[in-house]
């Protein structure tokens, strides 16, 4: 899954009397009195003044080093073609198009494209067979056909698509409840007189959930994995904004004693490559990232049994990763060095980070000690705001599948509408990309050839 990732290089640490781990304040530290200490219990109650000064000083010092560390660079992900389509370029840039590093940059992209195409087509395949070639064999959408199963007989959702009351004994996955109606309507056909005691004999039982809450369970660890790749696309628009609009040199050479030291380095890059990597890498990026998110839902909302909702879950999470195996598996080491060697581009000032004194890092872990109960800052810290996103993106596609595939009956359930013959076994390509879209581009139904509807109760 490429992605940028935001974090400090060891050569950016600062040293000294800004070192983040073992902090040493030395003979020379201010007097604490006169200082605004914290309002709740003094926690260092059995230490000395130097000891209780020395810990607030390294708090303060810490969190602004690991906020630094969270936002304050950003790098290319050295292990996926995301990165190297964004970082070849330049580095062929700055060696002003030399046939070898040209070559380098061209291999790049190749990999990129090929790496669009694989996801891309993998993608359309899954939903082609979750929209199109599944309705050939009359299969309905799962809907919450024994979501409540433990509620019936007379709950909601205790009929299943056969019309009969779902029951545990007589609960089948869609395979194995199809070929029991097959065998129970073939033996209709052959012996036509004796169909009423054909359905009185052969039960070919209910298709149905084996467990509700797993199934939405498991849409959200499906998003939960998907979520570094997103995140991997925010960092790469994070860096795409921040660095210089301007031609700037990604490679350097400094002489020492030992002859000198080439460094790579994230730099500016002029306007028409940031327009190139917005359009060719980040948004086909992103756009993957959706498309694979209403697809996986889909399909894991479709899945009926237990062990196959769980397994689903991580599993789908193998097209996105499509992009660090084409990396590991076509790119030279020659690349793979540049890219893990490459120096992270620094969105701060290092002398303002600097800057701070050690009383007025004592003063302002002071300030950050007072709260209370009705604090809103408090309260901002108990919801992380990714798990709300998560949260949001799995309802949205969770909403979108029943909008779509579902219709309420008078007892309070939801069964699947009707299922129409397809006009086509291809998916028109329109239809692919807008499926992430609510009723945006529908695949074509011929509506008056019904391969099944929910029968009356």
């Amino acid at each position: 899954m490429g992605s940028l990732l935001c974090h400090l290089p060891p050569q950016h640490a600062h040293h000294d009397d800004h070192h983040f781990g073992v902090y040493d304040v030395g003979p020379h530290v201010p007097a604490v009195n006169g200082i605004a200490g914290p309002k709740r219990p003094n926690a260092f109650a059995d230490q000395s003044e130097h000891e209780h000064f020395n810990a607030h000083v390294a708090a303060a010092k810490a969190m602004t080093f690991l906020r630094r560390r969270e936002g304050g660079y950003c790098s290319i992900d050295p292990y996926s073609v995301y990165g190297a389509a964004v970082a070849l370029p330049q580095i062929a840039r700055t060696a002003d198009w030399s046939l070898r590093y040209t070559g380098v940059f061209v291999k790049g992209y190749v990999s990129l494209i090929l790496n669009l195409l694989l996801q891309g087509f993998l993608l359309y395949m899954l939903s082609k067979e979750e929209r199109i070639m599944s309705k050939y064999a009359g299969r309905m959408s799962l809907c919450d056909f024994g979501a409540q199963m433990y509620t019936c007989p007379d709950g909601d959702n205790c009929v299943g698509p056969g019309g009969s009351e779902i029951t545990p004994e007589r609960l089948y996955s869609w395979e194995t409840w199809s070929t029991r109606v097959f065998v129970r309507d073939s033996l209709k056909l052959i012996i036509p007189e004796r169909a009423a005691e054909i359905d009185a004999h052969v039960d070919p039982g209910e298709y149905g959930l084996e467990s509700y809450y797993l199934r939405l369970t498991c849409c959200f660890i499906f998003v939960l994995g998907l979520w570094p790749d997103l995140m991997g696309s925010s960092d790469m628009f994070h860096l795409i904004y921040h660095v210089p609009t301007k031609a700037m040199p990604w490679m350097s050479y400094q002489k020492s004693e030992d002859g000198g030291n080439v460094t790579f380095q994230v730099n500016g890059m002029p306007l028409h490559w940031k327009l190139i990597n917005v359009f060719v890498v980040l948004l086909p990026k992103v756009y993957i990232w959706f498309l694979t998110a209403d697809i996986g839902i889909v399909f894991l909302l479709e899945t009926s049994t237990i062990e196959a909702m769980i397994i689903n879950a991580v599993a789908l999470n193998f097209i996105l990763a499509m992009d660090e195996t084409l990396f590991s598996a076509l790119m030279s080491p020659m690349v793979k060095y540049m890219l893990e060697n490459i120096e992270a581009y620094a969105l701060f000032d290092h002398q303002d980070a600097t800057a701070e004194t050690d009383k007025e890092a004592f003063q302002r872990h002071a300030q950050d000690t007072s709260w209370g109960i009705k604090s809103p800052e408090l309260y901002a810290q108990l919801v992380p705001p990714r798990l709300f996103v998560m949260c949001v993106i799995t309802s949205f596609f969770i909403c979108k599948y029943y909008n779509e595939n579902c219709m309420a009956r008078p007892d309070g359930g939801l069964v699947s509408t009707p299922i129409y013959m397809p006009k086509s076994s291809q998916m028109s390509f329109l239809s692919f990309l807008c499926g992430p879209f609510p009723n945006l581009f529908p695949v074509e139904v011929a509506e008056d050839v019904t391969l099944w509807e929910m029968p009356p109760r």
